[in-house]
């Protein structure tokens, strides 16, 4: 069996991945451990010299000095290791760069035998047994030598259901509690040897069933998810399910700190990329020597629409906290009482795990008069009102903009960018090579001045191959944008998806980890309507 697995360093600060999190692999269910556990952190960080530690980090002093407004000691973030494994996964290229994980849950069972119990009891009669210096995770029970039979390698299973709470805890259900609470002819003074069993015809809850092999108690599990624990702040939930795990992850595009200022601890998320794309905007007009970002002025794309090929770019993708239940705000760092923090020194830490990231992408930049004029139609139409207060309702659970819910002008124009936004990456889908997977969103949005769109792709997710700025400085961006709206005025889901929110997967919606807002904030009318919509002030 495997001793190391790899897993790719994106992989650890994604949506999908990160301390906290459980993890799918081919030994099984995984949850990576704080940061102070893991072997890179105790052999090659702690307690070594500044310049060492200062080698294996990312630099970016803008994003540090935004993070210290949360996190005051905050010196480095650190690079997640790298590393290879050979001889089938039994040795390491290199044997202090390894991350960290356990098991979880723990509770596991033979399915062969049945046999239902803790890893640790496992573990134990796997020691007891004699048979060898590491538990396997092969049934120690099925295992051992048998007359007339041969031993058989049944690797354990770990029960799929879970605990969760609001406030980010996990947990392992007592399954033996449970089982004295909800069986039928239980023994209370049962030691139990537990089994847990399923129907391979049904796939309800009624069908998976746990016994007792010593008092032959007898329980299903109907009823599982309403049970109410610890005051009913835990809640059962399987460990696959997207409610598992929220990270917090801030993006920041790697520009020079001079470009923000140093004064301006507690930023507001949508202010500190507005920054960027002032940056950007400048740095057409100059001769930047900045090796992190290469950028080149493009004719208008359309009147009042300017257009940049960002040819090369680096992107620091940094894990702050994570949740349970419910994701905190989109560029949020911590929420008390429902994040959790990613090291052992919580507010006093003075390290994050962070990637970096090089790709390449485009962005358009729209002169504020253009939207005005767009919005100041949009308002007076009596069919937009009702489609504004729904718009409103999702901005207060997701305040990016941080602006007052009665800001409709920002909203709007955010609205605006973002399904654009959307419609050009399903568009590029076709045209440069890359999936929509493997595309990012990042918009720049302020009440004045500032309106922009970046698309983007970074390495670690299907690399940089050059064909969006191959298509956009060859002149082909005009042209997939007219593409993109024509193709935006039918859905095949028309006329329920138009009357409703005017967006499905079939004509806006993407993949949510190319969306910066969960896939809300959109209105494909907003973009294509005859009457109001913003297509007819460009001419397309």
């Amino acid at each position: 069996m495997s001793k190391y697995l790899e897993i790719p360093s994106q992989s650890l600060i994604s949506s999908y991945g990160g301390i906290g999190s459980l993890i799918e692999t081919t030994l099984g269910s995984l949850m990576i451990l704080p940061l102070e556990k893991w072997p890179f952190f105790i052999n090659e960080i702690k307690d070594k010299d500044a310049d060492h530690v200062k080698s294996l980090a990312v630099n970016d002093p803008r994003l540090v000095q935004r993070l210290r407004s949360v996190f005051p000691d905050l010196k480095y973030l650190l690079k997640v290791p790298v590393n290879d494994t050979f001889h089938n996964g039994n040795g390491v290229t290199l044997k202090n760069h390894i991350i960290a994980a356990q098991y979880f849950p723990l509770w596991m069972f033979c399915p062969r035998c049945y046999r239902f119990m803790r890893y640790q009891d496992w573990e134990q009669r796997y020691r007891d047994a004699r048979l060898g210096n590491e538990f396997d995770r092969l049934c120690p029970e099925c295992r051992k030598p048998k007359t007339g039979s041969k031993p058989l390698r049944i690797m354990l299973e770990q029960v799929r259901f879970i605990l969760i709470s609001p406030e980010g805890k996990i947990q392992d259900i007592d399954w033996n509690e449970w089982f004295d609470q909800m069986a039928s002819g239980v023994n209370s003074a049962c030691r139990h040897d537990l089994k847990y069993s399923s129907s391979p015809y049904d796939e309800d809850l009624e069908s998976i069933r746990i016994t007792c092999a010593k008092c032959k108690a007898s329980a299903n599990m109907k009823g599982l998810f309403g049970k109410q624990i610890d005051g009913g702040t835990l809640r059962t939930t399987l460990r696959s399910s997207n409610s598992v795990y929220f990270p917090a992850i801030l993006y920041s595009l790697m520009i020079p700190l001079g470009s923000i200022d140093p004064e301006d601890g507690r930023i507001s998320e949508m202010r500190y990329r507005c920054h960027e794309l002032d940056y950007m905007k400048a740095s057409t007009l100059s001769d930047s020597d900045d090796d992190r970002i290469d950028l080149k002025a493009m004719p208008d794309l359309f009147d009042g629409v300017a257009l940049i090929s960002v040819r090369y770019l680096r992107m620091a993708s940094v894990l702050c906290s994570y949740s349970r239940v419910q994701p905190i705000s989109s560029g949020g760092i911590f929420q008390s009482e429902r994040s959790v923090h990613v090291t052992n020194s919580g507010f006093c830490t003075q390290y994050l795990p962070c990637t970096e990231s090089a790709g390449e992408g485009f962005l358009l930049t729209f002169e504020e008069k253009l939207i005005k004029e767009w919005y100041f139609g949009l308002i007076v139409k009596p069919e937009t009102r009702e489609r504004i207060r729904s718009l409103q309702d999702s901005l207060s659970s997701l305040n990016l903009l941080d602006i007052p819910e009665d800001d409709d002008y920002t909203l709007c124009k955010y609205v605006l960018l973002h399904t654009i936004s959307h419609l050009l990456i399903k568009q590029l889908e076709y045209i440069c090579g890359y999936s929509a997977a493997s595309l990012s969103e990042r918009l720049y949005c302020s009440p004045n001045e500032h309106a922009g769109i970046m698309v983007y792709t970074v390495a670690g997710s299907e690399g940089s191959y050059g064909g969006i700025v191959t298509l956009v400085e060859k002149g082909g961006l005009k042209e997939l944008m007219a593409s993109a709206y024509r193709k935006a005025m039918y859905c095949v889901n028309d006329p329920v998806c138009y009357k409703n929110t005017s967006v499905c997967f079939s004509c806006s919606l993407l993949p949510e980890t190319s969306c910066e807002a969960f896939n809300s904030l959109l209105d494909r009318s907003f973009v294509v309507d005859q009457q109001y919509g913003f297509g007819k002030h460009l001419g397309i």
